[in-house]
């Protein structure tokens, strides 16, 4: 019989072993049939900001190879300049199991390394210059990136089916600027429209049918780095053709993806 157990804790009441079972259904096994078949990424949450000295990752929900992980509190990451690459990374470091429990965990550390070794998930990336400031705000689609002295979140990695998909406040900031166009082609409001109606992230599957269909462009791996390239493209040329970056007001203030 198909069912469902709700336990009412309450004063007075003993823990049953069927009320346990329950409560374990519901609390861990329920998020990973909820997300089966979706790649390694972020669920929910996990704003980045920053200090003078830190990047903070806030609350979230995490998935990696079908596990929940659930950021409860703020976690810093210290940072300096260094005129070099930096990636900050979630790294899956094991398990540990007893009689009682199996605890898996994970830490946040920033590494040199651009590429995606076996149990990482990329958070951002930055080149910080001497005597900058590290932002997470952003002008615009372009903005988002930006090489230096920003946290560019290109690479970020979201939860979505099959593989995982770009940062929901890029893709909807593509939209914004894209609607401001006044496109006429119904294929761009109505793929914008559909990103600024939903909550989360889009999957990358969408994203690079979207690409194909509009710029007739065969994308070659569908990565991060490709589907925001060749948004940004498309943008581009909405606009006219314009697409010159923007004086930064910081010395070599670039757009840099590979």
């Amino acid at each position: 019989m198909i069912g469902q157990i709700f336990p009412l804790f309450r004063e007075g009441y003993l823990l049953r072993t069927q009320m346990l079972e329950a409560f374990t259904d519901y609390s861990f096994r329920f998020g990973e049939l909820l997300y089966t078949g979706y790649a390694n990424g972020i669920i929910s949450g996990c704003q980045l900001t920053t200090t003078r000295d830190a990047v903070i990752v806030q609350p979230g929900l995490v998935l990696f190879y079908g596990k929940v992980f659930y950021i409860k509190e703020p976690v810093p990451v210290s940072y300096a300049p260094t005129d070099e690459l930096r990636i900050l990374k979630l790294r899956y470091m094991g398990e540990e199991k007893t009689e009682s429990m199996i605890r898996y965990e994970m830490e946040l550390s920033l590494d040199a390394d651009p590429g995606q070794k076996e149990g990482q998930i990329e958070l951002c990336r930055f080149t910080l210059q001497q005597g900058a400031y590290l932002r997470c705000q952003y002008q615009d689609f372009e903005d988002w990136g930006t090489e230096y002295d920003t946290l560019s979140m290109v690479h970020a990695q979201y939860a979505s089916p099959e593989r995982s998909t770009l940062h929901p406040g890029l893709t909807k900031a593509f939209a914004r600027e894209m609607l401001s166009c006044a496109p006429e082609d119904q294929t761009d409001i109505n793929f914008c429209l559909g990103i600024l109606s939903r909550s989360g992230p889009v999957c990358a599957e969408a994203l690079t049918a979207y690409i194909s269909l509009r710029s007739g462009r065969v994308m070659a791996d569908g990565s991060n780095a490709e589907i925001y390239r060749g948004l940004l493209d498309i943008l581009r040329e909405a606009r006219g053709g314009g697409g010159q970056k923007k004086s930064a007001g910081k010395k070599r203030r670039s757009i840099v993806v590979d």
